[in-house]
């Protein structure tokens, strides 16, 4: 029997790779969106290796320090997220989650040598996103629900601010449980008044009837919701050119309200140019190229019923139905007359691999021998597993599991991994290995937030200066013991109003270790002097 997961992160920034999680919320529901479970919030521990933005924190309002005195162990918190996420017939959803959350679990499962994939298909799970839905009604029934400005002409699908302007409970946003009950009341709303749309976009999550729609076969246009145009919420009606070449879940479509003709002479290096260029790096002439990469896989809003789309709402969005068809035998055309499977090909070749093995979980999937490896590891008892000398097929998986070893099981580890272990933290944390948080960029970080606190017209809040003291103090802790000579001297903090004493820096960060032994603190047992 399948059941619906609402749930949520509260994370340490926005990037999914580099980021950890440290609160997890859920609300588990039945396919009528009744309640059926209790409410779960759990915190996780700090990773010895990894600091927080000042930003996140003072967005959440949750510093280490919090996290450290009622937060799980990660790997108690890892596993209890997997344990609700991946038990048989959970569809899990959320606000922005596919893009957001999804892509936390899953690196946060492939640290923990679990598979980052399984719980999205494997025993009837699945995963779905309101937000697709949200687009979907907005772009195509606006009467549905009110639709608060962005302040830029547009319209914000933030949660908070569609809540408030529909009168939706959303206590404090930026908690995951409040945002959790807030997108669960959201999905209630639009199942009430749109029950239709709603069954639509939720049967979106087997990939199989999405690909229905998006049919690459019949090269027939369909409708595609998706970000972009504040104005359109992202609609357009596009028609597919092709199984993407390294993706069997992801297919190419081409934007029909763009000549397509445009295809009969571009070249590989040309088409790379204009797809992948990042927006801030764009000349003002600059043309992007109308295509799109959809993901079956991702719970895609997608209609190949066009008359979802009425003249009138096409009219009020600028969207020219009638030319977008005239499109149609155009591409077919050209599709006969260019070698586009050849062409994409090249375009979408990876580059060589060159990551940290933590970022590198999209660099191929881990082969059957390796996982039940990995699977093995992870049920063993203590004492085995502080044995294992697990050889492994994939050389991600080495490192991997070192870092494993070391995070959870810090008494196992030898002289040599502890000092990998200790360089590791160093290149990372100090010198900003594999672009990562430094202990300089997070000192510049809490700077630049004191300051604009300073400047602000709002009355200081004593509470946001008291998380920057903490989030500084617990760098200072971090940086004592990883870097003890002093390659990156403390930079002077300013004064804050209600406090001009500096705050002292605060303990390291104590590292359980999960044989049940004394807690650990990191670094601790042997430290090395380096050279700056």
């Amino acid at each position: 029997m399948n059941s619906l997961l609402a749930y949520d992160y509260e994370t340490t920034g926005t990037d999914p790779v580099r980021d950890r999680p440290v609160q997890f919320a859920c609300l588990r529901l039945d396919m009528e969106l009744n309640v059926i479970g209790r409410p779960t919030a759990l915190y996780c521990q700090p990773s010895p290796d990894h600091l927080p933005d000042p930003l996140a924190c003072l967005l959440t309002g949750i510093t280490p320090q919090r996290c450290q005195e009622i937060g799980l162990p990660e790997l108690r918190f890892v596993e209890a997220v997997h344990r609700e996420l991946a038990a048989p017939g959970t569809i899990a959803f959320g606000y922005n989650s596919i893009a957001f959350d999804d892509e936390f679990t899953r690196f946060m499962f492939w640290r923990n040598l679990i598979d980052p994939y399984a719980r999205e298909w494997k025993d009837g799970c699945g995963r779905w996103d309101l937000l697709g839905l949200v687009r979907a009604t907005y772009a195509l029934r606006p009467e549905t629900l009110e639709w608060p400005g962005d302040g830029l002409g547009g319209v914000s699908f933030a949660l908070q601010r569609i809540s408030a302007a529909n009168g939706l409970p959303h206590e404090a946003a930026h908690d995951a449980l409040s945002d959790v009950v807030a997108t669960v009341a959201l999905a209630r709303r639009l199942r009430e008044r749109q029950p239709q749309l709603f069954a639509h976009c939720l049967s979106m999550l087997d990939k199989n009837l999405a690909l229905q729609e998006m049919d690459v076969a019949s090269k027939s246009p369909f409708i595609h919701i998706g970000s972009g145009n504040a104005k359109a919420a992202g609609i357009r009606i596009m028609m597919p050119i092709a199984s993407h070449p390294t993706n069997r879940n992801e297919l190419i479509a081409w934007d029909l309200s763009k000549d397509p003709r445009q295809l009969l002479d571009i070249d590989a290096e040309t088409m790379r140019r204009r797809l992948f260029t990042e927006p801030e790096e764009r000349p003002g002439e600059f043309d992007p190229m109308p295509v799109c990469r959809i993901a079956a896989n991702k719970s895609p809003p997608v209609f190949r019923n066009l008359h979802v789309l009425s003249r009138e709402r096409a009219a009020e969005l600028d969207i020219d139905v009638d030319a977008a068809l005239a499109n149609v035998p155009v591409l077919r055309g050209v599709l006969e007359t260019v070698d586009l499977a050849r062409l994409l090909q090249v375009v979408f070749a990876r580059d060589p691999a060159g990551y940290d093995a933590e970022q590198a979980l999209y660099a191929g999937f881990i082969g059957n021998v390796d996982r039940r490896l990995l699977d093995q590891l992870r049920s063993m008892d203590p004492a085995t597993f502080a044995t294992s000398q697990p050889g492994f097929v994939d050389p991600r998986l080495d490192e991997l599991f070192l870092r494993y070893k070391a995070r959870h099981y810090p008494a196992t580890l030898s002289q040599r991994e502890e000092d990998k272990w200790e360089e590791y933290r160093f290149r990372k944390l100090i010198e900003g290995a594999a672009d990562n948080r430094t202990v300089s960029t997070v000192r510049e970080a809490v700077s630049r937030c004191r300051e604009s606190l300073a400047a602000s017209s709002a009355p200081a809040d004593p509470d946001q200066y008291q998380v920057l003291d903490d989030v500084l103090a617990y760098t200072n802790a971090m940086a004592a013991v990883i870097d003890p000579f002093g390659t990156v001297p403390p930079a002077p903090a300013p004064a804050r109003p209600d406090a001009p004493v500096a705050p002292q820096p605060g303990p390291a960060p104590v590292q359980p270790d999960l044989f049940g032994g004394a807690n650990v603190t990191p670094g601790k047992r042997r430290v090395r002097a380096r050279r700056p």
